[in-house]
Protein backbone atom coordinates (compact mmCIF):
# COMPACT_ATOMS: atom_id res chain seq x y z
CA UNK A 1 0.00 0.00 0.00
CA UNK A 2 1.59 3.34 -1.05
CA UNK A 3 2.47 5.83 1.72
CA UNK A 4 0.46 9.06 1.86
CA UNK A 5 3.41 11.47 2.04
CA UNK A 6 1.25 14.42 3.11
CA UNK A 7 -0.37 12.45 5.95
CA UNK A 8 3.00 10.99 6.95
CA UNK A 9 4.56 14.47 7.18
CA UNK A 10 1.70 15.85 9.28
CA UNK A 11 1.81 12.82 11.60
CA UNK A 12 5.57 13.24 12.01
CA UNK A 13 5.15 16.91 12.87
CA UNK A 14 2.41 16.12 15.38
CA UNK A 15 4.52 13.44 17.06
CA UNK A 16 7.45 15.86 17.28
CA UNK A 17 5.11 18.52 18.67
CA UNK A 18 3.87 16.15 21.40
CA UNK A 19 7.42 15.08 22.25
CA UNK A 20 8.70 18.66 22.48
CA UNK A 21 5.82 19.84 24.65
CA UNK A 22 6.34 17.45 27.57
CA UNK A 23 2.94 18.47 28.84
CA UNK A 24 0.72 16.83 31.39
CA UNK A 25 -2.59 16.48 29.55
CA UNK A 26 -5.20 18.52 31.44
CA UNK A 27 -8.41 16.91 32.62
CA UNK A 28 -11.74 18.33 31.38
CA UNK A 29 -12.25 19.93 34.79
CA UNK A 30 -8.85 21.62 34.59
CA UNK A 31 -9.58 22.85 31.08
CA UNK A 32 -12.91 24.29 32.21
CA UNK A 33 -11.18 26.23 34.98
CA UNK A 34 -8.37 27.33 32.65
CA UNK A 35 -10.89 28.79 30.21
CA UNK A 36 -12.69 30.64 33.01
CA UNK A 37 -9.38 32.05 34.29
CA UNK A 38 -8.06 33.17 30.91
CA UNK A 39 -11.09 34.26 28.82
CA UNK A 40 -13.76 36.85 29.49
CA UNK A 41 -17.18 36.41 27.89
CA UNK A 42 -16.38 38.23 24.64
CA UNK A 43 -12.96 36.56 24.37
CA UNK A 44 -14.57 33.14 24.72
CA UNK A 45 -17.14 33.89 22.01
CA UNK A 46 -14.38 35.08 19.67
CA UNK A 47 -12.21 32.04 20.49
CA UNK A 48 -15.06 29.69 19.53
CA UNK A 49 -15.83 31.73 16.42
CA UNK A 50 -12.24 31.34 15.21
CA UNK A 51 -11.60 27.71 16.20
CA UNK A 52 -14.89 25.90 16.89
CA UNK A 53 -17.65 27.49 14.83
CA UNK A 54 -20.08 24.62 15.38
CA UNK A 55 -19.76 24.88 19.16
CA UNK A 56 -20.68 28.55 19.05
CA UNK A 57 -24.16 27.74 17.73
CA UNK A 58 -24.99 26.02 21.01
CA UNK A 59 -24.31 29.18 23.04
CA UNK A 60 -27.59 30.74 24.08
CA UNK A 61 -28.00 34.48 24.58
CA UNK A 62 -28.42 34.08 28.34
CA UNK A 63 -25.77 31.40 28.88
CA UNK A 64 -23.20 32.13 31.57
CA UNK A 65 -19.49 32.06 30.83
CA UNK A 66 -19.08 28.94 32.97
CA UNK A 67 -21.77 27.10 31.00
CA UNK A 68 -20.19 28.22 27.73
CA UNK A 69 -16.80 26.87 28.84
CA UNK A 70 -18.39 23.58 29.89
CA UNK A 71 -20.28 23.36 26.58
CA UNK A 72 -17.05 23.93 24.65
CA UNK A 73 -15.15 21.20 26.50
CA UNK A 74 -18.09 18.80 26.19
CA UNK A 75 -18.43 19.60 22.48
CA UNK A 76 -14.75 18.77 21.87
CA UNK A 77 -15.08 15.54 23.85
CA UNK A 78 -18.13 14.46 21.82
CA UNK A 79 -16.40 15.27 18.53
CA UNK A 80 -13.11 13.64 19.61
CA UNK A 81 -11.22 16.87 18.90
CA UNK A 82 -9.70 17.47 22.32
CA UNK A 83 -6.26 17.70 20.69
CA UNK A 84 -7.56 20.65 18.66
CA UNK A 85 -8.87 22.34 21.81
CA UNK A 86 -5.54 21.88 23.60
CA UNK A 87 -3.59 23.24 20.64
CA UNK A 88 -5.88 26.26 20.24
CA UNK A 89 -5.79 27.12 23.96
CA UNK A 90 -2.02 26.78 23.96
CA UNK A 91 -1.71 28.98 20.89
CA UNK A 92 -3.92 31.75 22.30
CA UNK A 93 -2.65 31.68 25.91
CA UNK A 94 0.82 30.20 25.49
CA UNK A 95 2.52 31.63 28.59
CA UNK A 96 -0.26 30.76 31.06
CA UNK A 97 -0.80 27.36 29.45
CA UNK A 98 2.91 26.54 29.75
CA UNK A 99 3.07 27.64 33.38
CA UNK A 100 0.02 25.61 34.34
CA UNK A 101 0.48 22.38 32.42
CA UNK A 102 4.17 21.92 31.51
CA UNK A 103 5.80 18.98 33.31
CA UNK A 104 9.16 20.76 33.18
CA UNK A 105 8.71 24.33 34.47
CA UNK A 106 10.65 26.86 32.46
CA UNK A 107 10.86 24.70 29.33
CA UNK A 108 9.61 26.50 26.24
CA UNK A 109 6.48 24.88 24.84
CA UNK A 110 6.48 24.41 21.09
CA UNK A 111 3.44 25.83 19.33
CA UNK A 112 1.44 23.65 16.91
CA UNK A 113 3.17 23.26 13.54
CA UNK A 114 2.19 25.60 10.72
CA UNK A 115 0.46 23.78 7.88
CA UNK A 116 1.20 25.21 4.45
CA UNK A 117 -1.39 24.77 1.68
CA UNK A 118 -0.77 21.89 -0.71
CA UNK A 119 -1.14 22.14 -4.51
CA UNK A 120 -4.72 21.91 -5.75
CA UNK A 121 -5.78 18.26 -5.96
CA UNK A 122 -8.33 17.54 -8.75
CA UNK A 123 -9.50 14.46 -6.79
CA UNK A 124 -10.08 16.31 -3.51
CA UNK A 125 -13.68 17.28 -2.74
CA UNK A 126 -14.61 20.19 -0.48
CA UNK A 127 -17.96 19.35 1.14
CA UNK A 128 -19.96 22.39 2.27
CA UNK A 129 -22.86 21.83 4.68
CA UNK A 130 -24.71 23.36 7.59
CA UNK A 131 -24.10 22.01 11.09
CA UNK A 132 -27.68 20.68 11.12
CA UNK A 133 -26.88 18.47 8.10
CA UNK A 134 -23.54 17.23 9.48
CA UNK A 135 -24.52 13.54 9.78
CA UNK A 136 -25.50 13.23 6.11
CA UNK A 137 -22.48 15.27 5.00
CA UNK A 138 -20.06 13.03 6.87
CA UNK A 139 -21.75 9.88 5.54
CA UNK A 140 -21.31 11.20 1.99
CA UNK A 141 -17.70 12.13 2.78
CA UNK A 142 -16.96 8.62 4.05
CA UNK A 143 -18.50 6.97 0.98
CA UNK A 144 -16.70 9.29 -1.45
CA UNK A 145 -13.43 8.57 0.33
CA UNK A 146 -14.12 4.85 0.00
CA UNK A 147 -14.45 5.43 -3.75
CA UNK A 148 -11.00 6.99 -4.04
CA UNK A 149 -11.61 10.70 -3.43
CA UNK A 150 -9.76 12.88 -0.94
CA UNK A 151 -12.09 14.90 1.28
CA UNK A 152 -12.04 18.27 3.00
CA UNK A 153 -14.88 18.60 5.51
CA UNK A 154 -15.20 20.56 8.74
CA UNK A 155 -14.33 20.03 11.47
CA UNK A 156 -12.44 16.81 10.65
CA UNK A 157 -10.05 18.46 8.19
CA UNK A 158 -9.10 21.36 10.45
CA UNK A 159 -5.68 20.79 12.03
CA UNK A 160 -5.03 21.27 15.76
CA UNK A 161 -4.32 24.93 16.45
CA UNK A 162 -5.67 26.06 13.05
CA UNK A 163 -8.32 28.77 12.97
CA UNK A 164 -11.60 27.98 11.24
CA UNK A 165 -11.43 30.75 8.61
CA UNK A 166 -7.87 30.08 7.38
CA UNK A 167 -8.66 26.35 7.35
CA UNK A 168 -11.64 26.96 5.04
CA UNK A 169 -9.42 29.03 2.75
CA UNK A 170 -6.82 26.26 2.72
CA UNK A 171 -9.46 23.63 1.93
CA UNK A 172 -10.78 25.65 -0.98
CA UNK A 173 -7.27 26.26 -2.31
CA UNK A 174 -6.38 22.57 -2.10
CA UNK A 175 -9.61 21.12 -3.55
CA UNK A 176 -10.54 20.62 -7.18
CA UNK A 177 -14.24 19.85 -6.61
CA UNK A 178 -16.84 21.66 -4.50
CA UNK A 179 -19.99 19.83 -3.36
CA UNK A 180 -22.67 21.66 -1.36
CA UNK A 181 -25.63 20.03 0.39
CA UNK A 182 -28.64 22.26 -0.22
CA UNK A 183 -31.23 22.48 2.55
CA UNK A 184 -33.02 25.47 4.13
CA UNK A 185 -30.41 25.41 6.92
CA UNK A 186 -27.57 25.47 4.39
CA UNK A 187 -29.02 28.40 2.44
CA UNK A 188 -29.33 30.34 5.73
CA UNK A 189 -25.82 29.39 6.89
CA UNK A 190 -23.25 32.19 6.62
CA UNK A 191 -20.42 29.66 6.33
CA UNK A 192 -22.11 27.80 3.45
CA UNK A 193 -22.82 31.11 1.70
CA UNK A 194 -19.23 32.30 2.06
CA UNK A 195 -17.81 28.97 0.88
CA UNK A 196 -20.20 28.75 -2.07
CA UNK A 197 -19.56 32.23 -3.40
CA UNK A 198 -15.81 31.66 -3.09
CA UNK A 199 -16.19 28.37 -4.98
CA UNK A 200 -18.25 30.07 -7.70
CA UNK A 201 -15.48 32.61 -8.15
CA UNK A 202 -12.93 29.78 -8.47
CA UNK A 203 -15.17 27.90 -10.90
CA UNK A 204 -15.42 31.00 -13.07
CA UNK A 205 -11.62 30.84 -13.33
CA UNK A 206 -11.76 27.11 -14.17
CA UNK A 207 -9.97 26.28 -10.92
CA UNK A 208 -12.75 24.15 -9.45
CA UNK A 209 -15.86 22.12 -10.38
CA UNK A 210 -19.15 22.78 -8.61
CA UNK A 211 -21.97 20.37 -7.79
CA UNK A 212 -25.05 21.14 -5.72
CA UNK A 213 -26.91 18.27 -4.04
CA UNK A 214 -30.67 18.91 -3.84
CA UNK A 215 -31.25 17.39 -0.39
CA UNK A 216 -34.36 19.32 0.70
CA UNK A 217 -36.63 21.87 -1.00
CA UNK A 218 -35.22 25.34 -0.51
CA UNK A 219 -34.98 28.68 -2.24
CA UNK A 220 -31.44 29.34 -3.47
CA UNK A 221 -29.80 32.60 -4.61
CA UNK A 222 -30.10 33.18 -8.33
CA UNK A 223 -26.35 32.98 -8.88
CA UNK A 224 -26.36 29.42 -7.52
CA UNK A 225 -29.27 28.28 -9.67
CA UNK A 226 -27.15 28.48 -12.83
CA UNK A 227 -24.95 25.61 -11.66
CA UNK A 228 -25.32 21.82 -11.84
CA UNK A 229 -27.84 20.30 -9.44
CA UNK A 230 -28.17 16.61 -8.59
CA UNK A 231 -31.12 15.06 -6.84
CA UNK A 232 -30.26 13.74 -3.39
CA UNK A 233 -33.72 13.56 -1.85
CA UNK A 234 -35.64 10.78 -0.18
CA UNK A 235 -34.51 7.48 1.22
CA UNK A 236 -32.79 6.14 -1.92
CA UNK A 237 -29.34 6.95 -0.57
CA UNK A 238 -27.46 4.33 -2.62
CA UNK A 239 -29.12 5.52 -5.84
CA UNK A 240 -28.34 9.14 -4.97
CA UNK A 241 -24.71 8.26 -4.23
CA UNK A 242 -24.39 6.45 -7.57
CA UNK A 243 -25.70 9.56 -9.32
CA UNK A 244 -23.11 11.70 -7.54
CA UNK A 245 -20.28 9.31 -8.40
CA UNK A 246 -21.39 9.27 -12.05
CA UNK A 247 -21.44 13.07 -12.12
CA UNK A 248 -17.98 13.25 -10.58
CA UNK A 249 -16.75 10.81 -13.23
CA UNK A 250 -18.29 12.94 -15.99
CA UNK A 251 -21.15 10.55 -16.73
CA UNK A 252 -24.79 11.52 -17.15
CA UNK A 253 -26.47 12.07 -13.81
CA UNK A 254 -30.10 12.42 -12.79
CA UNK A 255 -30.83 16.17 -12.61
CA UNK A 256 -32.45 17.71 -9.58
CA UNK A 257 -35.93 19.13 -9.39
CA UNK A 258 -36.27 22.90 -9.35
CA UNK A 259 -35.25 24.18 -5.89
CA UNK A 260 -38.22 26.07 -4.52
CA UNK A 261 -40.12 26.21 -1.29
CA UNK A 262 -43.67 24.93 -1.88
CA UNK A 263 -46.43 27.21 -0.61
CA UNK A 264 -48.09 26.19 2.63
CA UNK A 265 -51.49 27.00 4.02
CA UNK A 266 -50.02 28.63 7.13
CA UNK A 267 -47.86 31.09 5.21
CA UNK A 268 -50.28 32.49 2.62
CA UNK A 269 -50.45 36.29 2.61
CA UNK A 270 -53.72 37.95 3.56
CA UNK A 271 -55.93 39.35 0.82
CA UNK A 272 -54.61 42.84 0.09
CA UNK A 273 -56.65 45.64 -1.48
CA UNK A 274 -55.54 46.65 -4.95
CA UNK A 275 -53.96 49.86 -3.68
CA UNK A 276 -51.70 47.77 -1.46
CA UNK A 277 -50.61 45.32 -4.15
CA UNK A 278 -46.95 46.05 -3.40
CA UNK A 279 -47.29 44.75 0.18
CA UNK A 280 -48.12 41.52 1.98
CA UNK A 281 -48.25 40.23 5.55
CA UNK A 282 -46.18 37.17 6.46
CA UNK A 283 -48.47 34.98 8.56
CA UNK A 284 -45.80 33.14 10.55
CA UNK A 285 -44.21 36.33 11.87
CA UNK A 286 -46.97 38.91 11.36
CA UNK A 287 -44.46 41.21 9.65
CA UNK A 288 -45.61 43.44 6.82
CA UNK A 289 -43.36 43.34 3.74
CA UNK A 290 -42.94 45.97 1.04
CA UNK A 291 -41.88 45.34 -2.54
CA UNK A 292 -38.56 46.69 -3.82
CA UNK A 293 -38.65 46.56 -7.64
CA UNK A 294 -35.77 45.27 -9.74
CA UNK A 295 -33.41 47.76 -11.33
CA UNK A 296 -30.52 50.13 -10.83
CA UNK A 297 -29.86 52.30 -7.80
CA UNK A 298 -27.03 54.54 -6.57
CA UNK A 299 -24.95 52.80 -3.91
CA UNK A 300 -22.55 54.09 -1.27
CA UNK A 301 -21.07 57.51 -0.67
CA UNK A 302 -19.64 57.50 -4.20
CA UNK A 303 -23.12 56.70 -5.61
CA UNK A 304 -21.94 54.00 -7.98
CA UNK A 305 -24.77 52.38 -9.98
CA UNK A 306 -25.70 48.87 -8.84
CA UNK A 307 -28.28 46.40 -10.14
CA UNK A 308 -30.54 44.25 -7.95
CA UNK A 309 -33.37 41.86 -8.79
CA UNK A 310 -36.70 42.46 -7.07
CA UNK A 311 -37.19 41.44 -3.45
CA UNK A 312 -39.42 42.13 -0.45
CA UNK A 313 -38.21 43.63 2.85
CA UNK A 314 -39.98 43.95 6.18
CA UNK A 315 -41.46 47.40 6.63
CA UNK A 316 -40.13 47.55 10.20
CA UNK A 317 -37.32 45.94 12.16
CA UNK A 318 -38.30 42.74 13.94
CA UNK A 319 -40.08 43.82 17.12
CA UNK A 320 -40.08 42.30 20.59
CA UNK A 321 -43.59 40.93 19.98
CA UNK A 322 -42.58 39.34 16.67
CA UNK A 323 -39.47 37.81 18.21
CA UNK A 324 -41.71 36.39 20.95
CA UNK A 325 -43.32 34.13 18.32
CA UNK A 326 -39.91 32.68 17.53
CA UNK A 327 -39.08 32.18 21.22
CA UNK A 328 -42.45 30.52 21.87
CA UNK A 329 -41.90 28.10 18.98
CA UNK A 330 -38.37 27.24 20.15
CA UNK A 331 -38.55 26.44 23.88
CA UNK A 332 -34.87 25.54 24.10
CA UNK A 333 -33.80 28.89 22.67
CA UNK A 334 -32.46 31.41 25.21
CA UNK A 335 -34.15 34.80 25.39
CA UNK A 336 -32.34 38.12 24.80
CA UNK A 337 -30.45 38.80 28.00
CA UNK A 338 -27.15 40.21 29.30
CA UNK A 339 -26.02 40.34 32.91
CA UNK A 340 -24.62 43.88 32.91
CA UNK A 341 -26.57 46.74 34.47
CA UNK A 342 -26.81 48.66 31.20
CA UNK A 343 -28.86 45.84 29.67
CA UNK A 344 -31.52 45.67 32.41
CA UNK A 345 -34.18 47.81 30.66
CA UNK A 346 -34.06 45.44 27.67
CA UNK A 347 -33.56 42.04 29.33
CA UNK A 348 -36.31 39.48 28.87
CA UNK A 349 -37.67 37.53 31.81
CA UNK A 350 -35.68 34.29 31.51
CA UNK A 351 -38.25 32.22 33.45
CA UNK A 352 -41.43 33.56 31.86
CA UNK A 353 -39.64 33.97 28.49
CA UNK A 354 -41.32 37.31 27.90
CA UNK A 355 -40.03 40.67 26.73
CA UNK A 356 -40.14 43.84 28.90
CA UNK A 357 -43.76 44.94 29.27
CA UNK A 358 -43.10 48.48 27.98
CA UNK A 359 -41.24 47.34 24.84
CA UNK A 360 -43.94 45.48 22.86
CA UNK A 361 -43.59 47.47 19.62
CA UNK A 362 -39.92 48.35 20.09
CA UNK A 363 -37.26 46.63 17.96
CA UNK A 364 -35.90 43.50 19.60
CA UNK A 365 -32.33 44.11 20.82
CA UNK A 366 -29.66 42.09 22.65
CA UNK A 367 -29.67 39.75 19.66
CA UNK A 368 -26.50 38.60 17.93
CA UNK A 369 -26.10 38.03 14.20
CA UNK A 370 -26.41 34.30 14.96
CA UNK A 371 -29.69 34.92 16.80
CA UNK A 372 -30.98 36.79 13.74
CA UNK A 373 -29.92 33.93 11.47
CA UNK A 374 -31.75 31.42 13.72
CA UNK A 375 -34.90 33.56 13.53
CA UNK A 376 -34.61 33.58 9.73
CA UNK A 377 -34.19 29.79 9.60
CA UNK A 378 -37.35 29.37 11.66
CA UNK A 379 -39.36 31.91 9.65
CA UNK A 380 -38.14 30.90 6.19
CA UNK A 381 -36.71 34.39 5.61
CA UNK A 382 -33.25 35.92 5.19
CA UNK A 383 -31.19 38.79 6.50
CA UNK A 384 -30.80 41.49 3.85
CA UNK A 385 -27.50 41.96 2.10
CA UNK A 386 -26.23 45.48 2.68
CA UNK A 387 -27.05 46.31 -0.94
CA UNK A 388 -30.65 45.22 -0.39
CA UNK A 389 -30.77 47.18 2.85
CA UNK A 390 -29.41 50.36 1.28
CA UNK A 391 -31.69 50.31 -1.76
CA UNK A 392 -34.71 49.92 0.53
CA UNK A 393 -33.45 52.81 2.68
CA UNK A 394 -32.64 55.41 0.01
CA UNK A 395 -34.49 54.36 -3.15
CA UNK A 396 -32.92 54.86 -6.54
CA UNK A 397 -31.97 58.55 -6.53
CA UNK A 398 -28.97 58.40 -4.19
CA UNK A 399 -30.55 60.50 -1.45
CA UNK A 400 -28.61 60.92 1.80
CA UNK A 401 -31.34 59.71 4.17
CA UNK A 402 -34.64 57.87 3.70
CA UNK A 403 -36.63 61.14 3.74
CA UNK A 404 -34.30 63.01 1.36
CA UNK A 405 -31.17 65.15 1.72
CA UNK A 406 -32.16 67.22 4.76
CA UNK A 407 -30.17 66.83 7.95
CA UNK A 408 -31.70 64.52 10.59
CA UNK A 409 -33.73 66.12 13.37
CA UNK A 410 -35.55 64.80 16.42
CA UNK A 411 -38.76 65.00 14.35
CA UNK A 412 -37.36 62.59 11.74
CA UNK A 413 -35.58 59.84 13.66
CA UNK A 414 -34.39 58.54 17.02
CA UNK A 415 -30.67 59.41 17.24
CA UNK A 416 -28.05 61.24 19.32
CA UNK A 417 -29.65 60.05 22.61
CA UNK A 418 -32.51 62.50 22.05
CA UNK A 419 -34.91 59.95 23.55
CA UNK A 420 -32.51 57.91 25.66
CA UNK A 421 -33.52 54.49 24.36
CA UNK A 422 -35.40 52.67 21.63
CA UNK A 423 -38.79 53.90 20.43
CA UNK A 424 -41.80 52.00 19.00
CA UNK A 425 -41.31 51.21 15.32
CA UNK A 426 -43.02 53.70 13.03
CA UNK A 427 -43.07 56.51 15.59
CA UNK A 428 -41.47 58.86 13.03
CA UNK A 429 -43.68 57.74 10.13
CA UNK A 430 -44.66 58.91 7.57
CA UNK A 431 -42.34 61.93 7.47
CA UNK A 432 -39.20 59.79 7.66
CA UNK A 433 -40.31 56.81 5.53
CA UNK A 434 -38.10 55.56 2.72
CA UNK A 435 -39.30 56.00 -0.89
CA UNK A 436 -40.77 52.46 -0.84
CA UNK A 437 -42.44 52.87 2.55
CA UNK A 438 -39.97 51.33 5.05
CA UNK A 439 -39.80 52.86 8.53
CA UNK A 440 -36.99 53.30 11.06
CA UNK A 441 -34.19 52.88 8.51
CA UNK A 442 -32.37 55.79 10.16
CA UNK A 443 -31.76 55.61 13.89
CA UNK A 444 -33.48 53.56 16.59
CA UNK A 445 -31.28 50.42 16.21
CA UNK A 446 -28.37 49.29 14.07
CA UNK A 447 -29.54 46.42 11.85
CA UNK A 448 -27.57 43.26 11.10
CA UNK A 449 -26.95 42.47 7.42
CA UNK A 450 -25.97 39.15 5.90
CA UNK A 451 -22.58 40.27 4.60
CA UNK A 452 -19.15 40.03 6.09
CA UNK A 453 -17.48 43.43 6.44
CA UNK A 454 -15.02 43.22 3.56
CA UNK A 455 -13.45 46.69 3.64
CA UNK A 456 -12.49 47.51 7.24
CA UNK A 457 -12.09 51.09 8.34
CA UNK A 458 -10.64 52.57 11.50
CA UNK A 459 -13.59 51.95 13.82
CA UNK A 460 -11.74 50.69 16.88
CA UNK A 461 -13.53 47.34 16.60
CA UNK A 462 -11.99 43.98 15.71
CA UNK A 463 -11.81 44.09 11.92
CA UNK A 464 -11.27 40.43 11.14
CA UNK A 465 -13.11 38.88 8.22
CA UNK A 466 -15.55 37.43 10.73
CA UNK A 467 -17.17 40.82 11.40
CA UNK A 468 -20.65 41.42 9.95
CA UNK A 469 -22.14 44.56 8.48
CA UNK A 470 -24.48 46.81 10.46
CA UNK A 471 -26.62 49.53 8.84
CA UNK A 472 -28.87 52.41 9.84
CA UNK A 473 -27.39 54.01 12.95
CA UNK A 474 -29.06 53.89 16.36
CA UNK A 475 -30.61 55.94 19.13
CA UNK A 476 -27.15 56.46 20.66
CA UNK A 477 -25.21 57.62 17.59
CA UNK A 478 -24.81 61.10 16.13
CA UNK A 479 -26.12 62.50 12.87
CA UNK A 480 -23.22 61.13 10.85
CA UNK A 481 -24.26 57.54 11.56
CA UNK A 482 -27.86 57.71 10.34
CA UNK A 483 -27.01 58.39 6.69
CA UNK A 484 -28.19 55.58 4.40
CA UNK A 485 -24.70 54.86 3.02
CA UNK A 486 -22.92 54.52 6.38
CA UNK A 487 -21.44 51.09 7.08
CA UNK A 488 -20.63 49.79 10.55
CA UNK A 489 -19.50 46.40 11.81
CA UNK A 490 -19.30 44.09 14.78
CA UNK A 491 -18.54 40.47 15.54
CA UNK A 492 -21.52 38.18 14.88
CA UNK A 493 -21.51 36.99 18.50
CA UNK A 494 -22.00 40.51 19.86
CA UNK A 495 -25.23 41.56 21.58
CA UNK A 496 -26.09 45.10 22.63
CA UNK A 497 -29.07 47.27 23.44
CA UNK A 498 -28.83 49.12 20.13
CA UNK A 499 -28.48 46.13 17.75
CA UNK A 500 -31.53 44.63 15.99
CA UNK A 501 -32.45 43.43 12.50
CA UNK A 502 -35.06 43.32 9.73
CA UNK A 503 -35.61 40.59 7.13
CA UNK A 504 -36.13 40.01 3.41
CA UNK A 505 -37.66 37.41 1.12
CA UNK A 506 -37.18 37.01 -2.63
CA UNK A 507 -40.90 36.56 -3.29
CA UNK A 508 -44.13 36.32 -1.24
CA UNK A 509 -44.97 32.81 0.06
CA UNK A 510 -47.78 32.39 -2.48
CA UNK A 511 -45.44 32.69 -5.46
Amino acid sequence: MPIDLKLFTITLLNNQFIHDNLMAEPTPKQLHQFILDCFNDDDLDLFCLEYFGDALHSFGSGMSRSKKALELVTFCQRRAVMDSLLAALQKEREKVYRERFATQPGKRVALPPVYTPQPRNPKQIFISHSSVDADLAHQIAHDLQTNGYDIFITPDSIHPGEKWGPAIDRGLDESGIFVALLTPHAVASAWVNDETYAAIEMANKDEMRLLFLDVQPCQVPRLWSRRQFLSFRGEAYDQNLDGLLNALAGKTARPAARIVVPPTVTEQPRQIPKAEANRFVHNKTGLEFVWIPAGEFLYGDDKKPRQLPEYWISKTPVTQAVYQRFIAANPKRDVPFRGEDWAKPYNWDAKKRTYPADKTDHPVVLVSWYDAIAFCEWAGLQLPTEEQWEKAARGTDGRTCPWGNNEPTDKLCNFNKNVGGTTPVGQYSPQSDSPDGCVDMSGNVWEWCLNKYEKPEDTGIDQSNASRVLRGGSWRGGAGFVRAAVRHLNLPVYRHFNLGFRVVVVRPPSQ
